[in-house]
């Protein structure tokens, strides 16, 4: 698992962040919050719905103001800061949660939709373990459903053409990347452009919602096979300490919204993947190629790797915690 790392001058930082659109009002309490990808990308709409309806819900007196993304905290030192109380909240990816809990890499492998999680004890189980490990509570999900999609410089026909292929990823991705017989690449997401450009890389595994948001089809050709690990990895995380200091209404407020949007919020996020206007058609518009694989090819592909990411998420957590979410999960 990743080092911790180390939020230099990030607390200093933070206290100078102008609070705006909330007037000084007694009862008001605001909450920081900040996503790990910039705030304006389409991806990160619903964590904007949800801060709406958490405002309307209290009737004004809980806000969460979400500050940016990583130039006020880097992506990768996010979870740390939330659960140091840095920041309140945090807009996040299981990738991402990873570097402090082995479980983030687990979360895309349910297959299942946010209320069957639910219903499984799945929530209850992410706020237990998430709690003990990084000091947060996990509030629900803010972008569900969400998958990866491969493209590339190359027309990859088949799973085999893609042996000795360099292909840059998350750390969810790396031990997949591997078991197809490529080579696993990591770079910073601001680099991919440049690393498509240059050849540095041949393709990458990354979220069809908002893609084209990027630019990418400028630098790539193909938009090849199925979905990867179609789940739903994504936490606002609220500091667990802040959390604990909540009134049992306050916390209420925030709970509720997941539950009366869950179903609009989850179409709201497949349009955002599959549709023509940020999602995986609209790639094809913006030029991108589809390649299509066979069923019987796709069907190879997405056991090798599930069973390849499952099997290195597992090796990343804790055994009794990687015993009970198999159990949940039914693995």
């Amino acid at each position: 698992m990743k080092k911790k790392l180390l939020l230099f001058g990030i607390a200093a930082a933070l206290a100078i962040v102008p609070m705006a659109g909330v007037s000084a009002v007694a009862k008001t309490r605001t909450l920081k919050a900040v996503c790990e990808i910039p705030a304006d990308n389409i991806a990160m709409a619903i964590a904007w719905k949800y801060a709406d309806a958490v405002k309307r819900y209290s009737n004004g007196q809980l806000v969460i103001n979400i500050l940016g993304n990583g130039e006020i905290i880097p992506t990768e030192e996010q979870i740390f800061a939330v659960g140091k109380g840095v920041i309140d909240l945090n807009f996040i990816m299981g990738d991402d949660i990873s570097q402090a809990t082995g479980l983030g890499l687990g979360m895309s492998q349910t297959n299942m939709k946010p209320w069957e999680e639910r219903e499984r004890g799945i929530w209850d189980f992410y706020r237990k373990v998430l709690a003990e490990e990084t000091n947060t509570f996990w509030l629900g999900h803010y972008l569900a459903p969400q998958w990866w999609v491969i493209t590339a410089n190359k027309p990859w026909k088949s799973p085999k053409e893609m042996k000795g292929a360099k292909i840059r990823c998350g750390s969810t991705h790396f031990a997949a990347v591997k078991a197809i017989g490529a080579i696993p690449v990591s770079t910073p997401m601001s680099e991919i452009y440049s690393a498509m450009e240059r050849g540095v890389v041949d393709g990458f595994v990354f979220p069809s919602g908002g893609w084209i948001e990027w630019g990418w089809q400028e630098v790539t050709k193909y938009l090849i096979g199925p979905r990867i690990l179609k789940g739903q990895p994504s936490a606002p995380l609220l500091n667990l300490d802040v959390w604990k200091s909540l009134s049992e209404q306050e916390q209420q407020w925030l709970l509720q919204p997941m539950l009366d949007y869950e179903k609009d919020w989850y179409a709201f996020s497949y349009w955002i993947f599959a549709g023509d206007v940020y999602g995986e058609e609209a790639m094809v518009k913006a030029g991108l190629e589809r390649i299509r694989w066979s069923d019987e090819d796709n069907k190879s592909f997405d056991k090798i790797w599930r069973d390849a990411s499952w099997k290195y998420a597992t090796s990343e957590m804790k055994p009794d915690v990687a015993k009970r979410f198999s159990e949940l999960i039914g693995r």
